[in-house]
């Protein structure tokens, strides 16, 4: 069984990171759909272990603790990713790790960087003209910045109680067992899935989401407008995320053109990959989704018959 252990920013030693900057800046100072291969070819030639699997998780996970703000991952060309790569270079006080403004067209990364605690990206707004900013962790915010909050984990477990205590259906019990696991975040998944609630919780946590990041714009001196418009920037960037999502589980289905099912009687039968694709597709898909979803009559007849024969 895979487990993955937390990243530690200290894994890259100051003066890797010392050197990797100004190397990354002087060959990428504006530069757009780089291939991840060449940039991870360029990476590990300034690394004195240039084992970026080993060290970091991967090319990926490196750029989002070390460059979260500079190196955005923008999509994929066949096999390969895709980065847009911006380091200022407008004088001393506008240096590498600057404040600069966020994107105001949606995609992926920033609801992961505004709501991933694990993600060393910082946010501020400017109220002044009325923008929102985002710099590398550690970085002060200038004059006229005010700091906004990211999701923490505190804010995950407040939103997991206040789900668990907006459900009607459950009983004590499980009631109980969500709430002792909604300090983490895997658990509590694990429970609202066996529970069959994993669908609302995922609606549930978007949205509050969302909401507190939205109110923590406002406290910071956005006006309604500008709030209003980042708000709908988020969840276009929150469905991008999810569409990726769906995107990689459909190529790792892809990638393995069949997989074996065992029966309770012992048997076994071949499923092809586009069933695989669309079993894990329903596990993304909201409860309004699944209302418009169209399946023929007869299977879903059937589908219903065996699930009753079983339970």
């Amino acid at each position: 069984m895979e487990t993955n252990t937390p990243l530690s920013p200290a894994a890259l030693s100051p003066t890797e990171l010392e050197q990797l900057r100004p190397a990354i800046a002087a060959r990428y100072p504006d530069a757009k759909g780089i291939l991840g291969s060449q940039l991870g070819a360029f990476v590990r030639r300034h690394l004195t272990n240039p084992d970026l699997k080993g060290r970091f998780g991967g090319l990926k996970s490196f750029v989002a603790h070390y460059f979260p703000s500079e190196i955005i991952w923008r999509g994929r060309r066949g096999l390969d990713d895709l980065y847009d790569i911006s380091f200022s270079t407008e004088g001393s006080s506008r240096g590498i790790g600057a404040w600069q403004p966020v994107s105001s067209e949606p995609y992926a990364d920033l609801w992961s960087a505004v709501t991933n605690p694990s993600i060393y990206v910082q946010f501020a707004w400017s109220a002044n003209d009325q923008s929102l900013l985002q710099s590398s962790a550690g970085v002060p915010p200038t004059e006229g910045l005010i700091a906004i909050e990211k999701l923490t984990k505190a804010d995950y477990q407040n939103i997991a109680t206040a789900f668990v205590n907006s459900l009607e259906s459950i009983d004590d019990s499980s009631r109980a067992q969500a709430l002792e696991s909604s300090g983490s975040g895997v658990e509590f998944t694990k429970v609202v899935r066996e529970k069959g609630l994993l669908t609302k919780w995922e609606e549930f946590r978007v949205d509050h989401a969302l909401r507190l990041f939205t109110d923590r714009l406002v406290a910071a001196g956005a006006e309604s407008l500008p709030a209003s418009r980042w708000a709908d920037v988020l969840r276009s960037s929150q469905q991008q995320a999810r569409a990726r999502r769906l995107q990689k589980a459909a190529s790792s289905s892809i990638a393995q053109p069949s997989q074996r099912l065992a029966y309770r009687d012992g048997l076994r039968d071949e499923v092809p990959a586009p069933r695989a694709v669309a079993i894990k597709a329903m596990e993304f898909l909201s409860d309004s989704e699944l209302s418009n979803l169209s399946l023929p009559l007869g299977s879903v007849m059937r589908a219903v018959g065996l699930l009753l024969k079983r339970s």
